[in-house]
């Protein structure tokens, strides 16, 4: 199956060409890319968040790291990172009195330096909110974001600068930000990283895989620490490569383009409805993690731009999407008259308010999360009382009149990909339906002698709703 994925994949790539596309950005399932995007990173209810990434290829690279609290995706501290050929950089983020900070013991380059008693989140990102959302404690949880900035080329100042001799590379280009001077050391970002994160508390530790999105295209070179750039909206390729399942030994490759980058981006994660398993009671809860990475720069002014629905509102700190929970127990107890998001708007609707969002099925194993709302349990207990103690849910995006939609602004094909061969494409308008979403579940097993306790991760399904108009027809 992996095999026919990796082909449809590059047939998708290939006829992209013929659009005038060198490549398209698209998520790689295989983990590898030249963005990583870490879905959720805390330091509540006494957890640490640990932290990798993964040079796999034997050139150096400048990556960009930021790390982002999870309300509205505000900048809480970004730096650069200089990964020598084959190497890995270790961090953990962890809770200070009155917010979070990052640490690390590892020897690879950064700029600035990270000193060995770590750097506290600042809050300036977001100083124009209200008081009550203006705290350190925002910064306790989030997500992150990794991007290649440039492949160093071998045999430069650069290079021999940030490789580990005897373990410990010199560092002092980077130390005095020379590198940014040292242009000619630097080609495009030629990817080749992947990434992971863990979460450790009370006993218990779980890790999830950071989605890698390659064909990104960022060629704009190395940025100064603490610039905002590169961002999501950075890359060059304008054109989103997806592939689905069309029918039952079919995919479907979607080359959508668009006007900008960051709905190209937004295009490769959107998903129609979120799909897991849950478990509580009896010592077992679950948490769900879902993240709306590029949602920030379509909500921050008005109007809202799609595919979200409200723009971001500084007093209340949300900018709300309606949404319709479904779950069903493992008996086939239907619970979407019963179960409802926390707490409830005024109009009765089930919403999720911020960039990245923690559903709590049964109590937060991820650790006491306030800002991040939970899932009312009342339906679910109700499936306790009937011995089932657990079953799985769905999350669509999108309830009553509000059809969430991204729709590409030029031509745009799809093809049908089987063992026969690929179809020929149609062209005309792609309209994605859904929200660009990452994610993953934990669950959590607690008794009363603790060395028992045990987490565990799992990525969440995704649905897909893709369609086109079509206008025409091209040959191949």
């Amino acid at each position: 199956m992996k095999t026919f994925t990796k082909k449809a994949l590059g047939a998708a790539i290939a006829a992209s060409s013929l659009m005038g596309a060198a490549s398209a950005v698209n998520v790689n399932h295989d983990g590898i890319g030249e963005v990583l995007i870490y879905p959720y990173y805390t330091v509540r209810g006494g957890n640490v968040t640990l932290l990798s990434v993964v040079n796999t290829t034997n050139r150096a690279k400048a990556v960009k790291v930021r790390f982002l609290e999870g309300k509205n995706t505000a900048e809480v501290l970004d730096f650069n990172l200089f990964l020598s050929a084959r190497d890995v950089w270790t961090a953990a983020v962890i809770a200070t009195a009155d917010g979070a900070a990052i640490v690390t013991a590892d020897k690879s380059c950064t700029n600035p330096r990270i000193p060995a008693a770590g750097v506290a989140f600042r809050n300036s990102a977001y100083a124009s909110d209200v008081a009550a959302l203006r705290t350190l404690d925002r910064t306790r949880e989030g997500y992150v974001e990794m991007i290649e900035m440039a492949t160093i080329l071998t045999g430069t100042d650069t290079e021999d600068d940030v490789t580990h001799d005897n373990g410990v590379p010199t560092c002092a280009l980077v130390n005095n930000q020379a590198v940014i001077d040292n242009s000619g050391d630097y080609i495009p970002a030629t990817g080749g990283i992947f990434g992971n994160g863990t979460i450790v508390g009370n006993n218990m530790s779980t890790g999830y895989n950071a989605t890698s999105l390659e064909g990104f295209g960022y060629n704009l070179g190395v940025t100064a620490s603490g610039s905002l750039n590169p961002n999501l909206g950075n890359g060059s390729n304008l054109v989103a490569t997806v592939v689905d399942s069309a029918s039952p030994g079919v995919s479907r490759v979607t080359n959508a383009v668009f006007k900008n980058s960051i709905d190209a981006v937004s295009a490769v994660m959107m998903h129609s409805s979120a799909i897991g398993e849950y478990a509580y009671g009896n010592g077992l809860a679950t948490d769900w993690v879902i993240t709306m990475p590029t949602k920030r720069p379509h909500v921050q002014s008005s109007p809202v731009r799609a595919p979200f629905q409200r723009v971001w509102n500084a007093t209340t700190g949300t900018a709300c999407v309606d949404v319709t929970l479904a779950s069903y127990d493992r008996e086939e107890g239907f619970g979407v008259s019963d179960d409802d998001f926390s707490p409830q708007p005024d109009a009765g609707v089930n919403q999720l308010c911020w960039e990245a969002n923690v559903l709590s099925f049964g109590g937060l194993t991820s650790g006491a999360s306030s800002i991040l709302k939970s899932v009312n349990a009342t339906g679910y207990n109700a499936f306790q009382a009937a011995g089932s103690p657990g079953g799985w849910a769905e999350v669509t995006f999108g309830a009553g009149t509000y059809i969430p939609q991204l729709v590409s602004t030029s031509l745009s094909q799809q093809s049908a990909v089987s063992s026969a061969g690929i179809g020929a494409p149609v062209s005309g308008t792609v309209t994605f339906t859904g929200l660009p979403t990452i994610g993953f579940s934990i669950s959590a097993a607690t008794f009363a002698n603790n060395t028992s306790n045990y987490n565990s991760s799992y990525q969440l399904n995704f649905k897909r709703n893709i369609s086109l108009t079509p206008n025409a027809v091209i040959a191949q």
